[in-house]
């Protein structure tokens, strides 16, 4: 048995190690991608279309614009969620004392609600052997990063970070505008894909006709050249956000579910067992929990000053405390912040630099 767990520990930080490198690679891949895309529709596709004055030349122009506006909210959500420090415990967190009296223990306090133990998540006390530190309630440990992340979610390669409380929001834009991109880069290209099937028809029609000019052939050959690379990338570009586009809905259309119910991923496999969910507060609230309550920011992929406190505050949900807790402008007495409430606590306060 003890052979057994050696050998798994090995191949865990060896894997944990891998993902660590993977992660500058895979932004390269991200980077390369939206690179592709951003070649084959303005360079080869719309920029000669719109040097025109007619028609075509207009809605060029107007396909160019929307594209570079989507490709950009792209990029900015995209860096948003790999550089912004998805949440970190802050230095000496403490949490509540353990309950001095069944009844207490019956209305939550520890690791017991009335009626049902429970899960891993909700635990009021819990203790990270691999940080030697103590962690808040929804936090976990990211053995990739290693470190505690508050409300992890899940450390996602593609963004080389671990998605938690801070850029959770920054992480579902991504994804949003990444399929709007995709969809809208597809259908623009949607014409230029049908002439890839049409030249490829016009070329065999020819090479079963043969050709009476050796000479002429051979003058054209650079320019068939050209255009057969500029329709094949086309239709890779193509076939790329298609896909990219088929899979990115169902990861929405997931996250949306568990923003909805006030879920992290990793609690999903956790409710079978805690019905009712506790944190489960109504999906409007839950939604502004993520998003913040004003609908002004809600489609840009930062987080207003407001938003900033109310996330630090929602932090401390077990109802812990740490030494800085004036300092960021917290009250130690009043309680934490649940869903879209207003912050408590924050006059005059800063925003903890640990967590953000």
């Amino acid at each position: 048995m003890a052979d057994g767990e050696l050998w798994w520990n090995v191949f865990a930080s060896k894997a944990c190690m891998f993902l660590r490198a993977l992660g500058s690679v895979m932004v390269l891949i991200v980077l390369s991608l939206i690179g592709l895309t951003y070649y084959t529709t303005v360079v080869l596709v719309y920029q000669p279309l719109a040097r025109d004055d007619g028609a075509d030349g207009t809605f060029a122009r107007g396909v160019l614009v929307a594209y570079h506006f989507l490709i950009f909210m792209v990029l900015w959500s995209y860096f948003a969620c790999v550089l912004t420090e998805p949440g970190r415990v802050p230095d000496g967190w403490q949490p509540p004392p353990e309950p001095e009296s069944e009844d207490e223990a019956e209305n939550g306090k520890g690791g017991w609600e009335k009626g049902r133990q429970l899960s891993n998540s909700e635990k009021l006390r819990r203790f990270c052997r691999k940080c030697t530190a103590w962690k808040p309630e929804r936090c976990h440990h990211c053995s990739v990063c290693g470190r505690c992340v508050l409300k992890m979610d899940h450390h996602c390669v593609w963004v080389a970070n671990c998605v938690g409380a801070y850029n959770y929001k920054f992480f579902l834009l991504f994804l949003l505008y990444t399929f709007v991109a995709t969809v809208f880069d597809a259908v623009v290209l949607l014409s230029n894909f049908v002439d890839f099937f049409k030249d490829l028809e016009a070329n065999g029609e020819n090479e079963n006709g043969g050709s009476s000019s050796g000479s002429s052939s051979d003058a054209s050959a650079p320019a068939r050249a050209r255009q057969g690379g500029a329709v094949a990338a086309v239709f890779v570009t193509f076939v790329l956000d298609v896909a990219f586009a088929a899979s990115l809905l169902g990861f929405i259309i997931m996250h949306a579910n568990l923003n909805l119910s006030n879920m992290t991923t990793i609690e999903m496999y956790e409710k079978k067992k805690t019905l009712p969910w506790r944190y489960n507060l109504g999906q409007r609230k839950n939604f502004e929990e993520v998003f913040g309550k004003s609908a002004w920011w809600w489609l840009i992929p930062a987080h207003s000053a407001d938003q900033l406190r109310r996330l630090l505050d929602i932090s401390r949900v077990s109802g812990g405390t740490y030494p800085d807790m004036e300092s960021d402008g917290l009250d130690r007495d009043a309680g934490p912040t649940v869903g879209g409430q207003e912050s408590t606590g924050l006059d005059g306060g800063g925003t903890c630099g640990t967590c953000v």
